[in-house]
């Protein structure tokens, strides 16, 4: 049976949800095709109907993650009192919302690992999605120049995401919450206030 376009794109957009979830929660690598293709109701025999191969589907789904995330950042900062967007974005990045949802959040506190490990291929696509992603959230940078503001934000994220990852490794929800609030008075002082 021939589906319609519309149905296969239907159904590469919901694996690529369920991708980019299961990825955050599980890891790209221990999630494997099969394993996304059940939760979408699909056989994992269908899965070259939709990508190439395995890392295709983990760079889309990375792009997909980092879509999603940029789009809350931005609409965080854009809904902040005036001078308070960067601020705003470090108290949600750093929030305990956020680290106890890796599922729905930042893909480099979830996968910074393994983006280190895959093929150098993969990781050139993935670096030019993370740049597009670090330009979506330029205009919140302070600095005099375009190159001063991207030196912090290149720095900023990384720093937040390893904070996001280790508060993630702490089982005591209160010591969680004690790393989370020493990084965003940190991050805001380091990065907000001018």
């Amino acid at each position: 049976m021939r589906y319609s376009p519309e149905h296969k794109a239907l159904n590469h957009e919901k694996i690529l949800s369920v991708a980019a979830r299961t990825f955050r929660e599980r890891g790209g690598d221990s999630s494997g095709i099969g394993t996304v293709m059940k939760k979408v109701g699909l056989t994992k025999g269908g899965f070259y109907r939709h990508f190439k191969s395995k890392d295709d589907l983990f760079v889309e789904a990375v792009a997909k993650a980092l879509d999603e995330t940029g789009r809350a950042m931005v609409e965080v900062a854009k809904s902040a009192p005036e001078g308070q967007a960067l601020r705003a974005i470090i108290e949600r990045y750093l929030s305990t919302d956020h680290a106890n949802s890796p599922g729905a959040g930042c893909v480099r506190a979830a996968l910074g690992p393994e983006l280190a490990r895959k093929p150098v291929a993969v990781r050139r696509r993935i670096e030019a999605l993370l740049e597009q992603y670090r330009e979506r959230l330029l205009p919140f940078m302070p600095g005099q120049t375009k190159e001063e503001r991207r030196a912090k934000i290149r720095l900023m994220f990384p720093s937040m995401a390893g904070v996001l990852m280790m508060a993630r490794v702490s089982s005591d929800p209160q010591r969680r919450e004690q790393i989370l609030m020493e990084a965003r008075k940190f991050f805001v002082k380091s990065f907000a206030q001018e």
